[in-house]
């Protein structure tokens, strides 16, 4: 894979990982507090946007690497056409500066992909971290309670009236925009009064 499509393959997984981040934390900004979860997100985003940053830097230094590589492969190709200035010494020299030249593009190729790899993983997990620590925070957020069984006939306000709470905390708890909405068997959790 040459550099341009290497480097435009890294930008775009970049760009897409970065979007894909700014959505969440953006969706997670909406609320009125800022959870601790948003701000590993966004914290997440920046460092995404630092690494896009870096890839311009090594990419445009590809860019140069490259463009030496053109240089030297031309001024190779005129000596070994063979004018009367060259000598086999010069062509020698020139050659294994062309080698070094390549070689170190390919080192530099590999190190860009292994260096933007390993942050991309410290980032992913980052995220499952905070994502894992944001479950965990809304389990505990919820107080103790009941498990209640819908059976037939059962509505919300009268489980609520059985339970002593009131119909709101139980349509919170379990996520229910309509109270009419709930089935037969549906499991409800009821939280303590």
């Amino acid at each position: 894979m040459t550099a341009r499509p290497l480097a435009f393959f890294l930008m775009k997984t970049l760009s897409c990982f970065l979007l894909m981040t700014l959505l969440c934390a953006t969706s997670a900004f909406g609320q009125r507090t800022i959870s601790p979860a948003s701000q590993a997100f966004a914290q997440q985003a920046q460092a995404l946007r630092e690494i896009q940053y870096s890839l311009q830097e090594l990419s445009a230094k590809v860019e140069a690497l490259e463009q030496q590589q053109f240089t030297l492969a031309s001024r190779l190709a005129a000596l070994e056409r063979g004018g009367n200035a060259a000598t086999k010494d010069d062509l020698a020299a020139l050659r294994a500066d062309f080698d070094a030249l390549k070689n170190e593009q390919g080192k530099m190729r590999g190190e860009i992909v292994s260096d933007l790899s390993n942050k991309i993983k410290t980032i992913a997990e980052k995220q499952r971290a905070a994502a894992a620590a944001a479950a965990e925070q809304q389990r505990a957020a919820q107080k103790s309670g009941y498990t209640h069984v819908v059976e037939a006939g059962q509505t919300i306000s009268a489980i609520a009236q059985a339970y002593k709470v009131p119909a709101a905390s139980i349509m919170k708890a379990n996520k229910i925009k309509d109270a009419t909405k709930i089935r037969v068997g549906q499991e409800l959790f009821i939280p303590d009064p």
